[in-house]
């Protein structure tokens, strides 16, 4: 992601598959918004400069896994995550997988993710007194 895909005055961040090269937006979420802030008041968020300076997000993320001794996760696994935890905030499929980047209107997230926790589903049910 460079600084031109962010978009800080529509709060929305243009995306690439690199599958595709096909290009999708999300938007700038509250969690993130501070730290782009403070990126772009350092100079760090620049039109052709990439905003984290990352090679391999794989590699780091294990990385990060190891210096703070906690188990490993890949970005499938806080892809999961995030997935799991918007749909039990209320965040219908439709949206999530339009942040995904997928174009089937959120049919494969609703297949894949409609297993959700236990306790998510308990909750669920109380809505039904």
């Amino acid at each position: 992601m460079c600084g031109e895909h962010i978009d800080f005055q529509n709060k929305r961040i243009t995306l690439y598959q690199h599958k595709t090269d096909t290009g999708y937006t999300i938007p700038i979420f509250p969690q993130l918004h501070g730290l782009l802030d403070s990126l772009r008041d350092r100079g760090s968020v620049l039109n052709g400069q990439s905003v984290f300076k990352v090679r391999d997000p794989k590699k780091a993320l294990d990385a990060a896994c190891k210096r703070l001794n906690l188990p490993h996760f890949s970005p499938r696994s806080l892809r999961r995550c995030f997935i799991t935890r918007a749909i039990e905030k209320g965040v219908d499929f439709k949206t999530i997988a339009s942040w995904q980047g997928h174009r089937d209107g959120g049919v494969l997230i609703a297949k894949t993710y409609s297993h959700l926790r236990n306790e998510h589903s308990d909750n669920m049910a109380k809505k039904l007194v």
